[in-house]
């Protein structure tokens, strides 16, 4: 829910009551984060020809003759400019709701909404069942929009073939796309296939290279800081990662912040239940099963 990402101390958040650390974090940019998007515009004002084409195949087949969401929207940051990062929830909509209000915008076309009710879809968070077809089918949706988080789920869902037939050459393909093109989603796709392949060193390298240009999302946060405090691919520095998985947790609701509240919470109970118990009922409002 913030306007862009923000670099702050999690030490701001120590002295806050359970109930509002994440208010505190939403109330610093009372603003749609929407306009961050707007920047990449010409980035990537269209797929490269043949991924494009491809792309627009498996997400008609996905959708199987019904018609395929596409935003409505006038605004240049919307529409056929590059796009990345989740769609942001109103205050007055419980966590426990944002499945369904995403799902409304999804239908309606919004980009950003498509791949935030996608990522819902995997994890069975926000109130609704797990469905790697409704996954997989929202995620190409947003990835026929040009939005670059989608398309590199998308590409993660092609190379195992999760909710969609596989199609691993693609779906690396499309992963080396998004990773290239600085987004947070491709850079964590990438990693995560340094990591398979015993390579923890390269995969930090990029998780701190994205931190570096300030394009960052809450799973990025977390899989930074979880290499920090266990020393995977990097010397570890505990506090630093602990500061990683804040920051991702205030990041709250997007998909990452609730795995970093509910580590907090095991990391800190045995040091500072107050703290702890303040990540853990983020975690537990988050739907993340504890």
């Amino acid at each position: 829910r913030l306007e862009q990402p923000m670099r702050y101390s999690g030490a701001l958040l120590l002295w806050l009551p359970p109930w509002s650390a994440g208010a505190f974090i939403r109330s610093l940019f009372v603003v749609r984060r929407e306009r961050l998007n707007a920047g990449l515009a010409g980035r990537l004002d269209e797929l490269p020809d043949d991924i494009a084409k491809l792309v627009n195949r498996v997400t008609l087949d996905l959708w199987d003759g019904h018609d395929i969401p596409v935003t409505k929207s006038d605004d240049p940051s919307v529409r056929g400019n590059a796009l990345e990062g989740e769609a942001g929830l109103p205050f007055d909509v419980a966590f426990d709701e944002r499945a369904e209000f995403f799902r409304a915008k999804a239908l309606d076309g919004d980009p950003r909404a498509q791949h935030s009710y996608a990522l819902l879809r995997w994890s069975g968070f926000g109130g609704v069942a797990r469905d790697e077809l409704e996954s997989a089918k929202f995620h190409a949706a947003a990835a026929s929009q040009n939005h670059l988080d989608g398309l590199a789920a998308l590409g993660g869902c092609l190379r195992t073939g999760t909710g969609v037939k596989r199609d691993v050459g693609l779906g690396l393909r499309i992963i080396d796309l998004c990773s290239g093109l600085g987004n947070p989603t491709g850079v964590n796709k990438k990693a995560a296939l340094l990591e398979s392949n015993d390579d923890d060193f390269g995969a930090v390298r990029l998780y701190q290279e994205a931190v570096e240009r300030g394009r960052v999302n809450a799973l990025l946060l977390f899989n930074l800081g979880w290499a920090y405090i266990h020393g995977s691919g990097v010397e570890a520095d505990r506090e630093r990662g602990l500061n990683l998985w804040r920051e991702s947790a205030g990041r709250e609701p997007d998909e990452g912040s609730e795995e970093a509240a509910w580590n907090l919470h095991l990391e800190l109970e045995g040091e500072d239940r107050d703290e702890a118990n303040k990540w853990l009922i983020v975690a537990q409002d988050l739907g993340y099963e504890c």
